[in-house]
């Protein structure tokens, strides 16, 4: 199975909710060459209002070349439009990791790249569990700009030690690191973990359309650390 993630916000100690949540946007495809068909449909379709959105080169070279998505270059109706377009036809699914950091004991602050590496592995435990997540052999796409190079190795071993000896839950994990210029799926995944952000600093801006996406199975039961809850 191959799942590609991205996140918004950080991991730190906060006195505000301004930086309070940390977002990690799990993509599960169903079938990658068709989603990559509507990525490219998707970005055809909307060239012209990406670049609009672009304020600072970040989607666009200033050549006018398009790069890739970035969810927090978006905007309410480009993030609506974007939900309406992928969600279609069931060809993935979403699983969110959702930390506050409010909650958070001063031990996951001090390693932040220990904690995530603990928060994926408790997600992966969880949906391989509860058969969210199939099959016996595991492929993670991760943007290499979120994790610092020297904690990059210890997450394969981590998870194959925690998930394939200790519970046998799968036979192998493998972990890749990518530009996220180049891979359309984990530029899929930056969307979609910003779109979860935007609704929870919004207090709910997205909420109506997130709710029927659980409804219609596309996106998984949230899990949130440290207080997990049953409620969207």
């Amino acid at each position: 199975m191959n799942l590609y993630m991205d996140e918004s916000g950080s991991v730190h100690s906060v006195s505000s909710d301004l930086n309070r949540f940390f977002i990690i946007g799990i993509m599960m495809p169903n079938d990658i060459k068709k989603l990559k068909r509507v990525y490219k449909l998707f970005v055809r379709k909307n060239f012209e209002k990406l670049k609009d959105l672009d304020k600072q080169n970040k989607m666009f070279e200033k050549s006018g070349k398009f790069l890739e998505l970035k969810g927090y270059c978006f905007n309410k109706q480009m993030k609506l439009e974007f939900l309406q377009f992928f969600c279609q036809n069931h060809l993935l699914k979403i699983g969110y990791i959702i930390l506050d950091n409010n909650q958070l004991q001063e031990r996951f602050i001090l390693n932040k790249a220990r904690t995530f590496n603990y928060l994926l592995k408790l997600f992966l435990t969880s949906g391989l569990q509860r058969k969210y997540i199939l099959g016996r052999e595991m492929f993670l796409h991760i943007d290499e700009r979120n994790v610092k190079t020297d904690s990059r190795f210890s997450l394969e071993d981590y998870l194959n030690q925690e998930i394939v000896l200790n519970l046998d839950l799968m036979d192998i994990v493998h972990v890749q690191y990518y530009d996220s210029a180049r891979n359309q799926l984990i530029q899929i995944a930056d969307v979609f973990s910003n779109i979860m952000y935007s609704n929870i600093m919004t207090h709910g801006a997205y909420q109506k359309e997130l709710e029927k996406l659980v409804k219609d199975g596309y996106i998984l039961p949230l899990f949130r650390f440290p207080k997990q809850t049953k409620n969207f």
